[in-house]
């Protein structure tokens, strides 16, 4: 078998392996894009409308969560949904990107599946290479596919320069995380230390360019994710942002590829540190084996809470000024020019950060809690279970860290964001209204874990319908005061029913939730227990 007939082998194996998966991906990609862009067009169709989101994407904080402000001067539906929209779908694309490649590569290579492929005649750069070329086509159709849906949902102001431009931007973005993740496979020898590394890149990048839009700096330009959002699209349509991000994928993928030459299979550039001859007394223990296992991610997740709480909670400073300039603002709530605004503003601002910080905090608590099911797709529970170890023990240990994590990251997220607030602004924010307000999402964190036990023990094969559902809410809660979703839409998701700081406090949904999560997780327990391991 010649290498080139290798590689178009491998890589029509790779297609009949994500046919099911990347179709999904794409499809639901472009149906969001051409829902965005319908509501954006309905949503914003008056002048008095457009206005209103001017002055908000102006503000700071919103460029912070957004990007740059662009376009204010001739505002429509097209570039409000573009500085809306483009920020979220780059980072969806470059979460699609690194599971698929690490799944394909250094997964493929932990599992075994790997070296009974490169027992057959081809090259050593035959799955790397089939690999991230799969993803550069994946990434061209879903520019495609969401080029032609924003066409099809139209509005004002969209055209084919800006809807190519916008795909575009999406598309390249996704490719250079093919190349990281495929860069990070290399260099770790497992597929958990890829994906943290290839996470922790995407929260760098993104953090970088926080602090590179609010203050207007070079930072910006640093941040892959700040030059993807330069485009602006359906404005200046700028490309020499794409053509940067295309040289560094380019640069990424020749570089990673001569890594991938000169290391051994199932080894990675960084050596796995050896273990200890013997385990210690609390290794031997189902909760001290369970915290080695996920202690890695558990403290990567801290610092990433502490740093996201931190980053918006640098700009509270600015929210009161920004109000107090603004009388259309001023009008909106409800309120008179003075302190008050202040108060009120930081106090809603604060609460909007906290619901998209406590989403992203039921992602470290989510993989946790599905641990013990990579695990047994791995074929090393049954080992465990061999000895006497009970089902319910073994499963419980990583749910009660999920459960402590629940409560600790949304901790971490609210110290994060106090702690930066004080710098900017020393007392616009109590103590205790910060962190209480963040430790008031913990039960609906905890309703994601009992909904992912229910899965694992009930349901294994169908596990990824918990992060559709967690997408959905990051949706509602991020995007719905923009689209203006109805409010009932909110309390489909439990983060809908967590009290907003500048509401009557209510312990009574926190309750509820709480007996929830527990009603979940012990189901999921016994249906963990009861089911045959071996066939699911």
């Amino acid at each position: 078998m010649s290498s080139v007939a290798g590689f178009w082998k491998s890589f029509a194996f790779i297609i009949r392996r994500e046919r099911i998966t990347s179709s999904t991906w794409l499809i639901a990609l472009a149906i969001i894009s051409f829902g965005i862009t319908l509501a954006m067009s309905t949503a914003f169709s008056s002048p008095q409308d457009i206005r209103i989101m001017a002055d908000m994407l102006a503000n700071p904080a919103m460029q912070a969560l957004m990007g740059p402000t662009y376009g204010l001067d001739n505002l429509n539906s097209a570039i409000v949904m573009s500085q809306s929209m483009l920020i979220l779908m780059t980072a969806i694309v470059a979460v699609m990107n690194i599971f698929l490649v690490v799944r394909h590569t250094r997964n493929d290579e932990e599992l075994g599946r790997l070296e009974m492929l490169r027992s057959l005649p081809i090259g050593r750069l035959t799955n790397p290479a089939s690999t991230l070329f799969f993803a550069v086509i994946l990434n061209i159709l879903i520019g495609i596919f969401v080029c032609i849906a924003l066409l099809l949902a139209s509005g004002e102001g969209m055209n084919f320069a800006g809807a190519s431009i916008y795909s575009a931007s999406i598309a390249i973005f996704g490719v250079l995380f093919a190349t990281i993740a495929l860069f990070f496979s290399q260099i770790f020898s497992t597929s958990r230390g890829a994906l943290t590394g290839s996470f922790i890149i995407l929260g760098i990048f993104f953090i970088l360019r926080a602090f590179g839009d609010m203050n207007d700096n070079i930072m910006g330009y640093i941040s892959p994710m700040g030059l993807s959002l330069r485009v602006f699209a359906f404005y200046a349509n700028n490309w020499w942002p794409i053509l940067i991000l295309l040289i560094q994928s380019i640069i990424i993928g020749k570089v990673t590829l001569l890594l991938c030459c000169r290391r051994d299979l199932g080894e990675g550039i960084i050596a796995a540190r050896k273990g200890v001859g013997r385990a210690s007394k609390i290794l031997q223990t189902r909760f001290g084996f369970a915290w080695r296992m996920i202690r890695g991610n558990f403290i990567a997740w801290t610092i990433i809470m502490l740093i996201g709480g931190a980053t918006y909670g640098a700009v509270i400073g600015d929210i009161g000024t920004f109000v107090q300039q603004n009388e259309l603002f001023q009008q909106l709530l409800g309120v008179d020019a003075g302190d008050q605004i202040t108060e009120v503003i930081a106090l809603d601002f604060t609460s909007l950060i906290l619901v998209i910080l406590s989403v992203i905090a039921t992602i470290p608590v989510i993989i946790i809690a599905r641990r013990i099911r990579a695990e047994e797709k791995r074929g090393r529970l049954e080992a465990i279970l061999a000895r006497s170890v009970r089902r319910q023990t073994a499963f419980g240990a990583y749910l009660t860290f999920s459960a402590i994590g629940g409560i600790w990251f949304v901790f971490c997220a609210g110290l994060g964001f106090y702690g930066a607030s004080v710098a900017t602004a020393p007392n616009l924010l109590n103590f205790s209204d910060v962190i209480g307000g963040a430790l008031a999402f913990a039960p609906a964190v905890w309703v994601m874990l009992g909904l992912t036990a229910l899965f694992v023990g009930l349901l294994p094969k169908l596990i990824g319908l918990v992060w559709m559902a967690l997408g959905a809410s990051f949706m509602v809660v991020y995007l719905g005061p923009i689209l203006g979703i109805p409010d009932w839409a909110s309390l489909l998701t439990p983060f809908g029913h967590v009290p907003r700081l500048v509401d009557e406090f209510s312990i009574a949904p926190l309750i509820i939730m709480t007996i929830l999560s527990a009603i979940l997780i012990t189901t999921g327990l016994i249906a963990f227990r009861r089911r045959d391991i071996s066939s699911n």
